[in-house]
């Protein structure tokens, strides 16, 4: 999977007991210790999900790979007060309601600097954890502490880093303060929360009260607490994740993990007292095949009734097509806000340097990536922003496919080819390690198609292909993105319906690394003052049109300096066994499983 652009799209926890019987590249089979699954396969009582991708991890907040919300979206196990359906509206989910300003649940208290906005949320009365406790306010204000935590190896904490305080009046009632402008300078000069002051650097010069134009979503989730809280205090925030809870979590949603046999397979069995009522499928088998192909052959043979967009893409449309004419399966082509990238690391000798990144940006053919790789099903972008969304600036600058250019920006900046053509500069070639994840046969052409282009240019691009776990690895023990040891690395962002979140993907400060515990995903490592100025801006305000104007100018400082390659968009691309009712695709971040518990396999 990928990154969640927020929140997008990413750690291996590998801890789980192999089963006998394993899971092949071909299919399930029989699997003894899921006699009960396996058997009721064919049924109706079994739903099977394909994903090219494994979850890293399941733990709470843990991860930002896109995958892991897919489980996680069955197994409710960090619920969030609200949360956006496929519509892309807010929704309330655990509380009653969704608190805006225009209903009262979110007001303006206090006055002058110590002026802070306050939100409300009145929890809903009838939502239990799998093991029957109730969810109360307790279980929202435990999870924000311990996101806060800074021993808690979260990727992000940006958005929560803006409360004050989480209040409990009783036990269904969350009170959200968020910092007020003198709240914010004091956490800037001296820290916060058991967090350091480099933390809140972006607030030594707030201007009225913090806030965020994503007030009533989903910042706040549940983690129960009368599970962890113990385990808090016994083995410390840094050793949680490490947790057997974080493999089988315990959660709200309609189904629980019962078993998770390590790169094969997880099995989710119906929670019978899940608050919307006992999910119409009494199992899930959420299944790992890696290879597309294989995906594609379990769809065609219904050995997989669902197969997730991490698994297909655009490549896969004449196969996907082809089944569909024969009234095998249904394919869905959902415009989304996933997009395909090359991130370029600017500590990189070479990339560090403007003129070689703008090369590479025209020597690539990215028409020829969309029309050969892509079945000509989307389009080449220019910015991070989808067209379709109310933050796309068509200003952004454009790098057309010009190879002579190419060349001569590499020779503006002091490189000359080599006798194997290769440019070279103070005798180090233009030699780069370009990695992506292993597995996927789109991203395998198109990285070819890319290295032979970058050659045609006298750029060395040395492929490397990584396991998703690996090239996805957060916390302590981090992979190539966010341990920043990748030269060239692609994957894809998966957005959402908003842009917030761009500041811990753009700005200064979500550089991941050793000394602020990997958080943040501005890989390449971008660092430009009035680019941190603006996105900084673009999360304090509620004003909609200041918004437009503040990511429209970031968009364009971001494209000139040239920190990321974008290719093309990507539509979601989802597919399902003809007779699966209710399926209910997004075009956005939020995982196809978010309705789960409504699917059911019709005779």
């Amino acid at each position: 999977m990928e990154p969640r652009g927020r929140l997008g799209r990413r750690s291996l926890l590998g801890r789980t007991g192999a089963v006998a019987g394993a899971v092949s590249g071909a299919g399930l089979g029989f699997v003894p210790g899921l006699a009960s699954v396996a058997g009721a396969q064919g049924s109706g009582k079994t739903i099977t999900v394909g994903m090219s991708q494994e979850p890293p991890t399941l733990g709470y907040s843990l991860g930002n790979a896109y995958v892991i919300s897919i489980v996680k979206a069955a197994i409710g196990n960090e619920p969030t007060l609200t949360r956006r359906n496929d519509l892309n509206d807010w929704v309330p989910w655990l509380a009653e309601t969704v608190p805006t300003l225009e209903n009262g649940g979110a007001r303006y208290v206090g006055d002058g600097a110590d002026k802070r906005l306050q939100v409300t949320f009145t929890l809903r009365k009838d939502v239990k954890w799998s093991d029957g406790k109730a969810v109360t306010a307790a279980d929202v204000k435990f999870a924000w502490e311990l996101i806060m935590n800074p021993d808690y190896s979260v990727p992000d904490r940006s958005t929560q880093q803006k409360l004050a305080t989480v209040e409990t009046p009783d036990d269904y009632t969350v009170i959200a303060n968020f910092m007020s402008e003198n709240e914010a300078k004091e956490a800037a000069a001296k820290g916060r929360g058991g967090l350091p002051a480099k933390a809140y650097a972006d607030f030594a010069t707030q201007s009225g009260p913090v806030l965020d134009p994503g007030y009533y979503k989903a910042y706040l989730p549940a983690f129960p607490k009368h599970v962890l809280q113990p385990l808090l205090e016994k083995v410390g925030a840094a050793e949680l994740p490490k947790q057997d809870i974080m493999r089988k979590p315990l959660g709200i949603g309609p189904y629980k993990v019962t078993e998770w046999a390590e790169g094969q397979f997880i099995v989710l069995a119906a929670v019978p007292t899940f608050f919307l009522g006992a999910p119409r499928t009494p199992n899930l088998i959420v299944k790992i095949v890696t290879d597309t192909n294989a995906i594609l052959a379990q769809l065609a043979t219904s050995e997989l009734d669902v197969v997730t967009e991490d698994a297909l893409s655009e490549f896969s449309a004449p196969e996907l097509d082809k089944m569909a004419n024969q009234r095998l399966i249904r394919a869905y082509y959902t415009p989304g806000a996933t997009w395909e990238h090359i991130d370029l690391n600017l500590d990189n000798e070479h990339l560090g340097i403007l003129n070689v990144r703008k090369a590479i940006a025209h020597a690539i053919n990215r028409q020829q990536l969309v029309d050969k790789v892509l079945n000509g099903k989307t389009k080449v972008i220019h910015s991070w922003a989808p067209e379709w969304r109310w933050d796309f600036s068509p200003e952004v600058p454009k790098y057309d496919f010009n190879p002579e250019k190419a060349k001569a920006l590499l020779k503006e900046a002091g490189y000359a080819p080599g006798a194997d053509g290769i440019m070279a500069k103070g005798g180090k070639k233009l030699s780069i390690k370009y990695g992506t994840t292993a597995g996927n046969q789109a991203r395998l052409l198109v990285t070819q198609l890319v290295q032979a282009d970058l050659k045609a240019v006298g750029i060395e691009a040395n492929l490397d292909y990584v396991p998703s776990s690996e090239w996805f690895a957060a916390g302590d023990n981090p992979g190539p993105l966010w341990g920043r040891t990748f030269e060239m690395g692609e994957y894809a962002w998966v957005g959402g319906d908003d842009a917030l979140g761009a500041k811990n993907l753009y700005s200064t400060g979500g550089i991941p690394a050793k000394d602020n515990a990997y958080v943040g995903q501005n890989f390449p490592g971008f660092k430009d003052a009035r680019n941190d100025e603006l996105l900084a801006e673009s999360e304090n305000t509620l004003d909609q049109a200041r918004r437009v104007e503040v990511y429209a100018e970031q968009q364009k400082i971001w494209a000139e300096a040239v920190p990321v390659i974008t290719l093309y968009a990507r539509a979601n691309v989802t597919a399902t066994k003809r007779s699966l009712q209710n399926f209910r695709p997004t075009p956005t971040n939020t995982p196809p499983t978010w309705n789960c518990y409504d699917w059911y396999l019709a005779d």
